[in-house]
């Protein structure tokens, strides 16, 4: 993996859950959106990564399906997605 490929992925994962939440409140730029995106297409790693995210607020979703869990929760869920993106950086 080059200097360059690695800094895309670091780039990329410091935007990969903003980009997969689609969140309104932190919203990505449409030029930086379709960047992750791209990179996401071409980059196994940070893909990987993307569907682990994907997999996790699934579980979320099941898991509390009529609201927000408590933040605890959704602290934890945060940090392990944190370092599973972290991990594929690296």
């Amino acid at each position: 993996m080059t200097i360059l490929s690695l800094a895309r992925c670091h780039w990329t994962a410091r935007r990969l859950q903003r980009y997969l939440d689609a969140d309104p409140a932190a919203p990505l730029s449409a030029a930086d959106a379709l960047r992750v995106k791209s990179h996401l297409r071409d980059c196994d790693r940070c893909r990987a990564a993307g569907s682990e995210y994907r997999s996790l607020a699934k579980l979320l979703h099941r898991l509390y399906p009529l609201g927000i869990p408590d933040l605890g929760s959704v602290e934890r869920i945060r940090a392990k997605a944190a370092d599973a993106i972290r991990d594929t950086t690296r």
